[in-house]
């Protein structure tokens, strides 16, 4: 097989794969990305509230903006996995997470939306080609964060429920809820190894 054969790799996936290998879990890898939809929600929104047309701009826009939402959920579940890891429980460990970092995450948001406005309402002709990608990231960033730092911790909470009755149905033995979280089977592993 040729090189010039090779088709290039899908970054999508190779980003997901990333997750998977930082998280040891396709289930908070799926959890940080399902947030993009309601980024490209806010951005549609913000279009037609500032009344400007879905370009291609537009779209660039919505790329840099899923790669912020994604950090700001990386931050989030990230300081869930190191509190359980310091022996919180699941639901103390996203409670305190959420206290944690909402300072930063509310941060990043307010400090891109403010510093895009003089972008949004420029009138002058030059600044009207990025007019539709400042809208789309601060829109999408000020709706995607909202509701960001209400689902995740929630979700995460499902998520593990979900995970306990995995468990039981597979095993027939009750866990604790922190048994079962990737954060701790890591933990479990990393013992072993060293042993």
């Amino acid at each position: 097989m040729r090189l010039q054969e090779l088709e290039p790799p899908d970054d999508t996936m190779y980003k997901f794969h990333l997750l998977f290998l930082v998280f040891r879990s396709y289930a908070q890898g799926l959890h940080i990305f399902s947030f993009i939809p309601f980024g490209i929600m806010g951005a549609i929104w913000g279009h037609g509230i500032q009344g400007i047309q879905v370009n291609t701009l537009s779209i660039y826009g919505i790329i840099a903006l899923a790669g912020i939402l994604i950090n700001d959920s990386i931050v989030f579940v990230d300081q869930i996995n190191r509190n359980i890891r310091e022996g919180q429980k699941v639901f103390d460990a996203v409670y305190n997470a959420g206290i944690s970092r909402l300072r930063p995450i509310l941060l990043t948001t307010l400090t891109t939306a403010v510093g895009l406005g003089p972008i949004i309402f420029e009138t002058s002709r030059q600044a009207q080609f990025l007019i539709p990608m400042a809208v789309s990231v601060a829109y999408g960033l000020m709706f995607g964060t909202f509701i960001l730092l209400i689902v995740l911790p929630a979700s995460y909470l499902v998520q593990n429920k979900f995970r306990l009755w995995t468990a039981y149905l597979f095993t027939g033995k009750k866990f604790e809820p922190e048994e079962v979280e990737p954060a701790i089977k890591e933990m479990r592993v990393i013992g072993e190894l060293g042993n």
